[in-house]
């Protein structure tokens, strides 16, 4: 028997948009000298993609002496984002500190403290902020929405719908709580519900690029390729440097046969991303299917390079090396695999494949132990398994193996 591939599956780029920022308007004294100037709440209200002024703005506004508590807990609010864009952290969770302590009706300063603890894989303290953000203000369409993306990336899209039903009751037009809704249909396989969603969000936003991929992820595993890739187009067209959408178009065309355009799509990812390693773990896949084993393993060695814990990507290597009959580099591979992540797919059942071609029958075994345990109905594993006892001197074990493995499949082994 051969060993097995990890195809990586279609992913969804994630989840669409995060809370905005605190949007403020000066009282009626501003630009009388009873607060702060029209210019600096301008600034500190704009974009904090151009953080500079941005964060220029907020101070004048903090410092300024008869500004009141809710107008400095926006400015803080808004200061504190500038200072995200600028990578400036530490700042930052002071400022969004200070504007919860000035004003906690303050829902937008709890929402996007609530984004950084996201953002930073803290999803506990996330909730926690955008319930406090919800309790300030029940009508927080965005803080509803945001919570329920920290549900459904935990692992609980069942109570992520409710947050974003609850998202959309107030704000019927957020294409975001639909698109992500969708989503939480989709990793449910209620791609029907899922679709209806994204077109829903496409109908209010017809350049959600996002939503136009998770649509085609959607069709795609419902085995509508063609549907798939024209939703793919679409996202490209809207956004041509979305790299993930290129391995989803791609992984489309494979499954659709036409493996020349699927290449060109991994090509074209690299082209716009040259160090993204899952791009190359994906052609490299693409190489492994066709025994194209050179170019598959020189593509595992890139995705390695750019991300030297990729599990996946030394486990496929490992595979590589083994139908080149290179076991013991494949062996090498597969034990750096299992260091980084033991639960991927086929990793005790090739290793303990590349054992038995070894000659290590002890090792090999245990291994296969391993892979049966976690699929007693892996008749290729247990057929090596029969194969390793046999040649270890258990010869009615290994029969019994062989006997059962052909049980199940008939042509095992052969």
């Amino acid at each position: 028997m051969t060993a097995r591939i990890l195809i990586p599956l279609l992913v969804s780029i994630g989840m669409a948009g995060a809370a905005a920022a605190q949007g403020f308007n000066s009282d009626p004294a501003v630009g009388t000298g009873g607060g702060p100037s029209p210019a600096a709440v301008r600034q500190c209200n704009g974009s904090a993609d151009n953080p500079v002024p941005v964060i220029a703005g907020c101070s004048a506004i903090i410092n300024y002496r008869l500004s009141t508590a809710v107008q400095r807990s926006a400015a803080y609010t808004n200061r504190a984002r500038a200072y995200l864009r600028r990578d400036q952290v530490d700042r930052a969770i002071a400022d969004f500190d200070q504007a919860v302590a000035l004003d906690a009706k303050n829902s937008r300063a709890w929402a996007n403290r609530g984004d950084f603890y996201s953002a930073m894989g803290e999803f506990d303290r996330a909730i926690e902020d955008y319930d406090k953000a919800i309790a300030a203000n029940p009508e927080d369409f965005e803080a509803y929405s945001q919570r329920g993306n920290v549900r459904l990336m935990t692992g609980e899209p069942e109570r992520a719908i409710p947050d974003y039903d609850k998202a959309i009751a107030v704000n019927p037009k957020f294409a975001n709580a639909y698109a992500n809704r969708g989503e939480a249909y989709r990793v449910q396989e209620d791609f029907d519900r899922a679709i209806a969603e994204f077109n829903q969000a496409i109908m209010l936003d017809p350049r959600f690029a996002i939503a136009y991929d998770n649509r085609g992820i959607s069709y795609a595993q419902k085995g509508d390729y063609e549907r798939a890739i024209a939703d793919f187009d679409a996202a490209l067209k809207i956004d041509p440097m979305m790299t993930l959408v290129y391995t989803h178009r791609a992984t489309a065309h494979m499954q659709n046969g036409a493996r020349n355009l699927a290449l060109a799509d991994f090509d074209q990812a690299i082209r716009v991303d040259p160090s993204d390693p899952y791009i190359y773990l994906s052609r490299g896949n693409l190489f492994l299917e066709g025994n194209e084993l050179q170019s598959a393993i020189k593509d595992y060695d890139s995705a390695i390079m750019a991300d030297r814990n990729y599990g996946e990507a030394f486990a496929n290597r490992g595979v590589a090396y083994a139908r080149m009959g290179n076991y013991n580099r494949a062996v090498v591979d597969f034990d750096r695999a299992i260091m980084l992540d033991p639960n991927l797919p086929d990793l005790f059942a090739n290793r303990g494949l590349s054992y038995v071609k070894t000659g290590q029958y002890a090792r090999a075994i245990a291994d296969l132990d391993k892979a049966i345990a976690s699929n007693p109905r892996d008749a290729s594993s247990l057929y090596n398994r029969g194969v390793a006892k046999q040649q270890s001197g258990d010869r009615q074990g290994g029969d019994a193996d062989v006997a059962r493995a052909r049980t199940m499949e008939p042509d095992v082994g052969k």
